[in-house]
């Protein structure tokens, strides 16, 4: 296995708590793709069953927002570097994508399709529990951030809470 792809996972906070053998075991479920410059990873509203993590490169967070005058654009929300990851509710039961993700730059991502994750999970339940543990704290941090943001109480951009912000 690429030393760098373990030390990547090392990063990724749902991995966190996870010994090197564990994430051994899900660097086994695993696979990378490499992706061009503006390559649209996913949309917006598009049923996913996919997390993805960023292991070279970066890819921007938009959302669909719509404007005073009533038309609709796409604001860049966030963006994300290596050893973040989007996609996180696709191991939740492939609940509708939230955002539209897009490349930056040449990128590497690392995919973890949601039926590997269970069955990985029901071979190892821990590694299962301390994911979905991570997942739960971090959706749950990025659902209260959300609810600041639409409350007026942060601003979106340029700001830690900002970083945190995925799909």
């Amino acid at each position: 296995m690429n030393p760098r792809v373990l030390e990547n996972l090392r990063k990724v906070e749902i991995f966190a708590g996870l010994s090197d053998n564990e994430l051994i075991q899900v660097a086994g479920v695993c696979r990378a793709i490499r992706t061009p410059a503006k390559q649209t990873i996913f949309n917006e509203s598009d049923t996913g069953d996919e997390l993805y993590i960023v292991h070279e490169g970066t890819v921007r967070v938009v959302i669909s927002t719509r404007l005073s005058d009533g038309t609709v654009a796409p604001s860049t929300i966030n963006t994300l570097y290596p050893g973040q990851c989007f996609g996180e509710q696709a191991l939740l039961g492939g609940a509708a994508r939230t955002a539209t993700v897009i490349t930056n730059e040449p990128t590497v991502l690392i995919v973890i399709r949601a039926l590997d994750f269970d069955a990985l999970a029901e071979r190892n339940p821990r590694i299962g529990f301390v994911v979905m543990r991570n997942l739960a704290r971090d959706l749950a941090y990025k659902l209260n951030a959300s609810n600041l943001l639409l409350r007026g109480n942060i601003r979106w951009r340029g700001d830690e809470l900002g970083k945190r912000m995925g799909s």
